[in-house]
């Protein structure tokens, strides 16, 4: 499960502004939630997972919210990351997200749900959900589009990804590694460098060692020592 350093690090970085107390209004309504004064959802002892709370996330989901109320959701259900219909709901959230991030929905709110949902999502990551997660590190759409944009919500995806033993982790990286080579343009690159070596192979490295040696971003290359430390 989580640990207490990350639910602190996710929960400090929930904004509680008007638009995230807007939409957990909703959601508590919807679910037939009394929140405390000073309570959110996202603090681990306000929602219990049972049947009825679950279908009523399920049902929230299903009527297409807003990316602010999934949000809230995502935060909602966190803690209960281990079962399998929590599991699938997360699933089914990221997928609706990055369906509406393809069409055009690009704006700070979606953004925050991709990113938020991908944290949630590495906890209960199974080996069945490789295809998912490689279609998430890969979505072109999710790479920078703008030169002064240093995010890549691909990147958020390889520490579920990281979490799956199967070759084909271990070969997605490498192609990312030796694709960049050179180029020092993937912001991929370090996350599929802590993924490729936990499958390593005698072959990786040179690759990582002219990454360690080349790569423009002194805080790439001194990563990568340590990992070939």
């Amino acid at each position: 499960m989580s640990s207490s350093r990350d639910t602190d690090e996710f929960l400090a970085n929930i904004d509680y502004g008007a638009r995230w107390v807007e939409a957990e209004s909703y959601v508590a309504r919807e679910l037939h939630l009394d929140l405390d004064k000073g309570e959110h959802l996202g603090d681990d002892w306000v929602l219990t997972p049972d049947e009825v709370r679950l279908a009523g996330c399920q049902r929230i989901i299903v009527s297409s919210p807003g990316p602010a109320v999934l949000e809230v959701l995502v935060a909602a259900l966190r803690a209960s990351y281990h079962l399998q219909r929590v599991h699938a709901m997360l699933t089914q959230i990221a997928a609706s997200a990055a369906d509406k991030w393809r069409t055009g929905d690009r704006g700070c709110a979606n953004r925050d749900l991709l990113r938020r949902v991908s944290q949630t999502y590495r906890y209960g990551v199974k080996a069945a959900d490789l295809g998912f997660v490689l279609e998430m590190c890969s979505e072109p759409t999710f790479a920078p589009q703008d030169p002064d944009d240093g995010e890549d919500l691909r990147a958020y995806w390889f520490d579920s990804l990281a979490k799956i033993k199967d070759p084909r982790v271990g070969a997605f990286c490498r192609t990312i590694i030796q694709e960049d080579l050179g180029h020092w343009s993937d912001f991929r690159l370090i996350d599929a460098l802590r993924a490729a070596d936990k499958s390593w192979e005698p072959s990786d490295a040179e690759a990582f060692s002219r990454v360690a040696a080349e790569h423009p971003d002194s805080w790439i290359r001194q990563n990568t020592k340590r990992i070939l430390e």
